[in-house]
């Protein structure tokens, strides 16, 4: 892992763009000017009993003077780095995703000269308001189904990377009729559950995708690190039909050792539609590259896959995913009338905060639409995070080796919610 991410784990996740301030003040105090962006930016995580989001935990408390003071020069760094808040696309895309997490200038600014003169508190009488969290711990609220490994894994001290795949019927108590999915929540268990996918047997949904001339498996959901978990758009969902049984990828990854082994009993928060609502399925599934090798050395290795749509359908989201060697990435839609558009371009990507591109409003693609998906890989000695430079690299579960998917959530919009 990145060694920020270990450092400053959680800083400022927000849950949209922060409103900008009409100037910086010339001498910023905590209480009257950097409270106010603490609150909106940091607190949603940063604050005491924290929830738990995508098996992270904001490692510190902002919700005082007290509390932040300490953290005051690892702060201004942070931000005006643009560490933190972690958001990777590029700033030509500002405003075009609904969970956009970033700072305006004059915020990072004010927290920098505030920080330079000193850190002062302030009058307290200038503060806001304190924040009122509700107290849960579940990231979204509380899942209308909560869904664990059957029985504790256990990890030994000698696995480095290992990836099992562990079967869950749901019995008819647990799902009783077929419902609409709009957010699963997965929480890690111990700390080396690095990520976990979460597939629906269900030759229903498999039959439905592939008729439409996608790529998909009924991948469901699940989280990466940093991945911060949420509600689909109104009116979109994944059908889990009565009866199925859920495949949960789980990936553990930990440095192997005496006394490094533990166990593990992840779960899983299903928020459902209620049964009256009208819903649009969608999929989740990648545009990947399985046949790709990254050279010994290489500084910027480009690996690129794309597929055509048959039908019009429209994107939710977008979610890169590469390993340690990752770079940069681009998705670009090609249209049937010859014009071209990125939807999305992360220049600088971040393995240890994969972020799921959101739109407001789902957004459309006619019918031939080629979306491709550009990656680049860094596998050079001046990659701080490479494992070793020396091998050439090929696709692979474990995150010493590589992936190279553009993980989507689309909707065909001829496709309705029915069976």
């Amino acid at each position: 892992m990145k060694a920020r991410y270990w450092m400053m784990a959680g800083l400022a996740m927000t849950m949209g763009m922060s409103q900008a301030f009409a100037e910086v003040p010339a001498k910023p105090t905590f209480t009257k000017d950097v409270l106010p962006i603490v609150q909106e930016n940091c607190q949603n995580c940063h604050r005491e009993k924290a929830v738990k989001m995508s098996g992270l935990i904001a490692p510190f408390s902002l919700t005082s003077y007290e509390q932040t003071r300490p953290w005051a020069a690892a702060i201004k760094k942070a931000v005006v780095n643009k560490v933190m808040p972690p958001w990777d696309a590029a700033a030509h895309q500002a405003g075009t995703f609904r969970n956009e997490r970033s700072l305006t200038q004059d915020e990072i600014d004010t927290i920098a000269r505030w920080v330079d003169q000193g850190a002062k508190r302030g009058n307290p009488s200038d503060a806001p308001d304190a924040l009122v969290f509700e107290d849960r711990e579940w990231w979204i609220g509380e899942p209308d189904l909560v869904v664990s490994l059957p029985e504790p894994v256990w990890v030994s001290d000698d696995v480095e990377d290992w990836q099992p795949n562990i079967p869950v019927k749901l019995t008819e108590v647990q799902l009783p009729e077929d419902r609409w999915i709009r957010a699963v929540e997965a929480q890690g268990d111990a700390d080396f559950v690095h990520h976990i996918v979460v597939y629906s047997v269900n030759p229903h949904q498999k039959r439905r995708t592939e008729a439409a001339g996608s790529l998909g498996y009924g991948n469901i959901g699940g989280f990466a690190p940093g991945a911060e978990p949420g509600l689909l758009q109104d009116g979109y969902g994944i059908l889990l039909k009565k009866g199925s049984t859920l495949r949960i990828s789980m990936h553990y990854h930990k440095e192997p050792g005496e006394g490094t082994g533990g166990f593990d009993q992840s779960r899983l928060g299903f928020f459902f539609y209620d049964d009256d609502a009208d819903v649009r399925p969608i999929n989740v599934e990648p545009i990947g590259n399985l046949g790709f090798e990254i050279p010994p050395h290489a500084k910027s290795h480009l690996v690129t896959m794309s597929h055509t749509f048959k039908e019009e359908f429209e994107i939710l989201n977008m979610l890169p995913h590469m390993h340690f060697r990752g770079a940069s990435a681009k998705y670009t839609a090609f249209y049937p009338d010859g014009k071209e558009e990125v939807i999305l371009d992360v220049p600088t990507y971040d393995y240890a905060w994969q972020t799921s591109y959101e739109y407001d409003t789902p957004k459309k693609f006619p019918a031939g639409t080629k979306i491709k998906v550009d990656m680049t890989f860094d596998n050079s000695a001046e990659n701080p995070s490479n494992p070793d430079p020396t091998r050439s690299v090929r696709f692979g579960g474990p995150t010493t080796d590589e992936m190279a998917l553009g993980w989507m959530y689309y909707s065909f919009t001829g496709v309705k919610g029915t069976d």
